[in-house]
């Protein structure tokens, strides 16, 4: 496991630990295991790292918008 992947999953556990939303850990769960379904078909290992990446990217800029601007319920 890269640096830069250890320190992106450990910035997504921080952001979920400050937010006990359950939807929002369902959210990131079912999203996780849909990512790791789809990179598991990816042969080459610096196009599935590069992709892994980008998966971690996108829930963490997910979660950041998330918190900036938490869903509001009624």
């Amino acid at each position: 496991m890269s640096l830069q992947r250890r320190r992106m999953e450990q910035a997504l556990g921080r952001l979920l630990d400050r937010y006990p939303d359950p939807m929002l850990h369902r959210w990131v769960m079912e999203t996780v295991g849909a990512l790791q379904a789809r990179l598991k078909t990816i042969i080459d290992p610096a196009e599935r790292d590069q992709a892994q990446r980008a998966a971690l990217i996108l829930i963490k800029t997910t979660l950041q918008n998330w918190s900036e601007k938490p869903p509001v319920r009624h």
